[in-house]
C-alpha cells in the first residue's frame, strides 16, 4: 500500500536573517546557563586514575605535545566547535583563534552553514585566518547540508579556512525540536561516504552533545572516516537549549527529552569497542569536559583527541587574557594527572591503563 505523502511541518519557522541572528545569541546565552547543562551524566565522577606515589620523573619532564594531522601540538585537547556566521561571533572567534595559535591548540570553528546561501559570510573566517595565519582550524557543517549540497560547496567552506579537517555534525534531537531545525536526515551514511571519497581531507563525524549508541559506530565503519567525536551526554544539551527559545509543543517535548542521550564515558567505551570490532577511525571525545582531570580520564580510556566548549567559550567572553589563563590551567591539570600517575607523556600514559570505573 502506498504511503501517504509526508505533510510540511506548518510549525517550523523559516529562518531570515534576523531569526538567524537571534538564533546564534540565543545560543550563546543559553549554553551558560545551568539550566541547559546535563551535569552529571558524562559519567566522568566515576572514572578514577590510579595514583603513583613515587613517580621516577621531574614535572618539568612531563610532555603533553602529541600528533595532529602530521604535525605536534601542544596537547590532546583542541577548542571545540562553537558559535560563527553572526555579528556577535567575529570578537569571540578571533579570541579563541588568537589564544589557540598561540598556546597551540587545534580550533574546530562553528557551522559554517550560513557561508552555503550567503558568500559575504566567507569574510568572518577569511580575516580570522589573516590575523592567525598558524591557527589550526577544523571546518564545520552539519549532515543535512552534506545531503543537501554537493561536495565541492562543502570543499570551498574548508578553503575559506584552510582547514586541516572537517568537522560533519550529527544533531537529530537539536534539530527536531529547533523552530528553524532542518530535521532532514535521510540519506545521510551515503552522503557521509560520498563526503569522505571526494572532499581531500579528513572527516570528523561528531554529535553535539547526545553521544553515539554501539549500534550507530558500527554503521559508521568501513566509510573512511578520519574520526569519530562522541561528543556524549554530561555537557551543554542542545534539546534544553532549543527548549528554552520555544514555545508550545516543542517547549514542553524539549523538558520530556531533557536527559537524552548516550553519556560520554559510556559513549567513548562504545567507540573502543567498535575499534576492537575493526572500526578503523579514531575515538575522540567531549561532552561535559570541565577541566584537565576530566580530559586526563578520556584520554587514559584511548581518546585521541578531547574538546572542550563550554568553559573556553564563558572565558573568551570575558577577555583574550582570561583565555589563556583558562588553557594554561586546563594543561597544568592535564599535566598534573600524568604526573601523578607516574607518565612522562601522552603515549605512555595511555599504554599503563591507569583508569578504572
Amino acid at each position: 500500500m502506498d504511503r501517504p505523502e509526508a505533510k510540511p511541518d506548518a510549525s517550523r519557522l523559516t529562518e531570515t536573517p534576523e531569526l538567524f541572528e537571534s538564533r546564534k545569541a540565543d545560543h550563546i546565552r543559553l549554553s551558560l546557563s545551568e539550566k541547559t547543562q546535563a551535569i552529571g551524566a558524562s559519567g566522568l565522577d566515576r572514572v578514577r586514575l590510579r595514583h603513583e606515589a613515587l613517580p621516577d620523573l621531574n614535572f618539568d619532564d612531563i610532555d603533553l605535545r602529541v600528533p595532529f594531522f602530521g604535525k605536534l601540538v601542544a596537547s590532546p585537547m583542541f577548542v571545540s566547535s562553537m558559535t560563527a556566521g553572526h555579528a556577535g561571533s567575529i570578537d569571540l572567534n578571533v579570541r579563541m583563534a588568537r589564544v589557540s595559535e598561540k598556546r597551540n591548540w587545534p580550533m574546530g570553528v562553528g557551522s559554517q552553514r550560513k557561508q552555503l546561501q550567503d558568500k559575504n559570510a566567507d569574510v568572518e573566517w577569511k580575516n580570522i585566518r589573516k590575523a592567525c595565519p598558524r591557527v589550526r582550524f577544523l571546518g564545520n557543517i552539519g549532515l543535512a547540508q552534506v545531503i543537501e549540497e554537493p561536495t565541492s560547496a562543502i570543499r570551498r567552506l574548508c578553503d575559506t579556512l584552510e582547514a586541516e579537517a572537517l568537522f560533519v555534525h550529527l544533531n537529530p534531537l537539536q534539530e527536531c525540536l529547533q523552530p528553524e531545525g532542518t530535521p532532514h536526515f535521510k540519506g545521510g551514511l551515503k552522503a557521509l561516504e560520498k563526503l569522505v571519497r571526494e572532499l581531500g581531507l579528513p572527516v570528523v563525524v561528531k554529535e553535539t552533545g547526545t553521544g553515539f549508541s554501539r549500534s550507530t559506530l558500527d554503521r559508521l565503519r568501513g566509510i573512511g572516516l578520519h574520526a569519530v567525536d562522541v561528543s556524549g551526554l554530561g555537557g551543554t544539551h542542545w534539546g534544553r537549549v532549543e527548549g528554552g527559545r520555544a514555545q508550545g509543543l516543542r517547549a514542553e517535548a524539549a523538558e520530556t527529552f531533557r536527559d537524552w542521550g548516550v553519556g560520554t564515558v559510556e559513549s567513548v567505551l562504545h567507540a573502543l569497542q567498535a575499534k576492537r570490532a575493526g572500526a578503523e577511525y579514531d575515538v575522540w571525545a567531549s561532552g561535559g569536559v570541565r577541566s584537565g582531570l576530566d580530559a586526563a580520564k578520556l584520554v587514559a580510556m584511548g581518546a585521541k583527541h578531547v574538546g572542550l566548549a563550554q568553559p573556553i567559550l564563558a572565558k573568551a567572553l570575558e577577555s583574550e587574557d582570561a583565555l589563556d589563563q583558562k588553557m594554561e590551567l586546563l594543561e597544568f591539570e592535564l599535566r598534573t594527572a600524568l604526573f601523578c600517575t607516574g607518565a612522562q607523556d601522552i603515549e605512555t600514559f595511555q599504554s599503563l591503563r591507569v583508569w578504572e570505573i
